[in-house]
């Protein structure tokens, strides 16, 4: 009896073990068991869902990002347009600017003369010859005659450029005291002796000063201007300063080199004189 009760016992105990594994299981079964299978098919699928999802991006934003590339590089384009006619502008303004001080300064210059003038642009120059022609824009229509002295300002100075040779009806020629066949009647302001101004070759920048007295004291900087003889040029007007002096053992002259002070390199603008040559000058000087 003993041993059917112990055995009926343990049986007893076996079913209550079997039963209470039974509903454990039982609730994993309805949690954790169907939250793994859930992760473990999301795990399953994520990786290929983001890749779709990153590639339709992708292809989304290259697409976006060729359409604004466009639209930036016009908007570059223009832009640069835009910079490049502001320079343009700026520069013209800024010439315009430059002239205008320019032509001011001209015109106050030009009320100061002593003397009627016409204001003329230099438009071209000879290279041939070392600007030993100038062309200027003013002509018989300004009232600009043949033989008129030309004169320009350098430093705040009146000087001496040369002499109308050749009149058009809208332009003139000009030949610069430097040119081999000027002539200039000329004076050292100290000593107040005079000379004939003569230009050299076309490969100097210098006059030549000849026929002074061989006892005139010469030096080196004396300051010559244009002494009112021959009835072209008036009296004082600034010519150059003397950079060297020859004198010879034998004979009554004296000659001096002498840089001219206007710089043809960098004429622009001249002044002019409308005065009336005299005939006798006119005659002499008239060219074949």
């Amino acid at each position: 009896m003993d041993e059917v009760r112990s055995t009926q016992y343990k049986a007893i105990i076996i079913l209550v073990i079997l039963l209470f594994i039974s509903f454990t299981l039982m609730g994993f079964s309805q949690t954790k068991i169907t939250i793994n299978f859930k992760s473990l098919a999301f795990a399953v699928i994520y990786p290929f869902q983001y890749a779709g999802v990153s590639s339709i991006a992708f292809v989304k934003d290259f697409f976006s990002s060729i359409k604004k590339n466009k639209y930036l590089k016009r908007e570059l384009e223009q832009t640069r347009k835009l910079l490049q006619e502001y320079e343009r502008t700026r520069y013209e303004f800024d010439e315009i600017k430059r002239e205008n001080e320019r032509l001011r300064h001209l015109i106050g210059v030009q009320s100061e003369l002593e003397y009627d003038t016409v204001i003329a642009v230099v438009v071209a120059k000879s290279p041939q010859n070392f600007y030993k022609t100038l062309i200027v824009n003013r002509g018989k229509e300004s009232g600009v005659g043949k033989w008129m002295p030309v004169i320009a300002y350098k430093d705040n100075v009146k000087c001496v450029v040369g002499k109308i040779i050749d009149v058009q009806k809208f332009s003139s020629r000009i030949q610069p005291l430097i040119e081999q066949s000027s002539y200039i009647g000329a004076m050292l302001k100290d000593s107040r002796y005079s000379g004939i101004l003569v230009g050299q070759s076309p490969l100097s920048d210098n006059c030549l000063l000849q026929y002074i007295n061989r006892r005139a004291e010469i030096n080196y900087g004396d300051i010559v201007l244009t002494s009112g003889m021959g009835g072209v040029f008036p009296k004082g007007i600034m010519i150059g300063e003397v950079v060297s002096v020859s004198k010879k053992r034998y004979g009554i002259f004296q000659e001096a080199l002498v840089s001219p002070l206007v710089d043809f390199g960098r004429l622009e603008e001249v002044y002019i004189v409308t005065k009336t040559v005299t005939e006798e000058y006119y005659g002499l000087f008239e060219e074949e």
